[in-house]
């Protein structure tokens, strides 16, 4: 049961506050929220940190963790800055009711196996700006959530910009536009003279958590796109088959979710060499 609802004013305060009562942090509230009244001491809110921004120069696009997923499907500065899979595959999370209150920051701390956020910002190498007991510091996203700090509070997603030869494509099975991913993959890969380079593959729904595929990755990576083509669409998706480890539910069977792994693989390899004229 909740005892204390704790509203700090600056990170550093609300990472004291988590440290004091071993409560946890609330944002939008979809997560917590969602099962039922909490089961924690205190909630300590982030509603009055000044994260709620945008941010775009050359390299980066920093996107402040209290940012709502809706801002973000509207934000007009994604597409420019090379980032349109980003919004494409959070504007497929829930509906609109719940895009208005859950937060990135809030939905990259959630850590769900079936997210449609982490993909694409494991496969774009996107970065946490954290705030900790100890100060600040920054991790890849990967990096953050297969051991995140303990009572880190997430400030700030760095998301590099891709250069003009990277293709991001993000591919999603659903029972329903609402409704949590079967599956679903984000691929980054640079077509380089009719190469494909630096392959980054990320698939959620077929693991306990998001996970990469390297040697799926091995397979793209160096492979000429003129050059046996649909071996090389075969043997990837096999690869993709093959580094899954799906557990079956109601919304599908170990077999069924590791054949849409292999589908959406496809289909995300084949978007990304058209997208760049191959």
């Amino acid at each position: 049961m909740v005892q204390q609802f704790l509203r700090p004013t600056t990170p550093a305060e609300a990472v004291q506050m988590r440290t004091d009562t071993g409560g946890v942090y609330i944002a939008g509230g979809t997560d917590v929220n969602w099962q039922g009244p909490p089961d924690v001491a205190a909630l300590v809110s982030t509603a009055d940190l000044p994260l709620a921004f945008v941010r775009t120069d050359s390299s980066v696009v920093e996107i402040g963790a209290n940012v709502t997923l809706q801002e973000l499907v509207d934000h007009d500065e994604l597409a420019p800055a090379g980032l349109a899979a980003l919004g494409h595959a959070v504007a497929r999370i829930g509906n609109r009711s719940i895009r208005c209150l859950a937060t990135v920051g809030g939905t990259i701390g959630a850590n769900k196996p079936y997210s449609d956020l982490i993909p694409v910002l494991m496969a774009l190498d996107a970065t946490v700006s954290l705030v900790t007991a100890a100060g600040e510091e920054a991790m890849t996203v990967e990096d953050y959530l297969a051991a995140p700090p303990v009572g880190a509070l997430i400030v700030a997603l760095r998301v590099p910009r891709p250069d003009s030869a990277t293709a991001v494509s993000v591919q999603r099975l659903a029972r329903s536009v609402n409704d949590w991913s079967v599956v679903n993959l984000a691929l980054a890969v640079r077509v380089v003279a009719g190469a494909l380079v630096e392959p980054r593959l990320a698939v959620a729904g077929v693991a306990p958590a998001v996970t990469r595929l390297p040697k799926a990755e091995a397979v793209l990576a160096g492979a000429e796109v003129g050059k046996d083509w649909p071996g090389l669409v075969e043997r990837f998706a096999a690869a993709v088959t093959a580094g899954v480890e799906p557990a079956g539910d109601g919304r599908g069977s170990a077999s069924f979710r590791a054949e849409v792994a292999a589908t959406l693989a496809r289909r995300a390899l084949q978007a990304c060499v058209e997208e760049k004229g191959g």
